[in-house]
């Protein structure tokens, strides 16, 4: 039952994070566009792109991984997810930070 429990608390942790990354840039715009200094509706592009790479990829990438084990296809998009969170934090760069988005959507669980 404990281990039900520590289970439940790192599949919550994991969702947090990934809906974070989704949704959590949204009310960040205005203060990305001043900090890139670029207009609140090209830092827009941020989650359009976004959504935009999960709409296209969301069909394809289930088939092209669909014969790699669940749990190491799992590992490998948080990993992702991570590593562009990592990079989109320490970026100063407004061209590095729309790839360091269109990556994770891509790979989007």
């Amino acid at each position: 039952m404990k281990n039900n429990k520590l289970i439940i608390f790192i599949l919550t942790i994991g969702v947090f994070g990934i809906l974070n990354t989704e949704m959590g840039f949204i009310g960040l715009i205005p203060q990305i566009a001043e900090h890139f200094n670029v207009s609140t509706s090209t830092a827009g592009w941020l989650v359009s792109v976004f959504a935009i790479g999960i709409a296209i990829s969301g069909p394809i990438m289930p088939l092209l991984l669909s014969k790699i084990e669940r749990k190491k296809v799992m590992i490998a998009v948080l990993v992702i997810f991570i590593i562009s969170n990592i990079v989109s934090l320490f970026t100063t760069s407004f061209s590095i930070l729309l790839i360091a988005r269109i990556i994770p959507a891509i790979f989007h669980p």
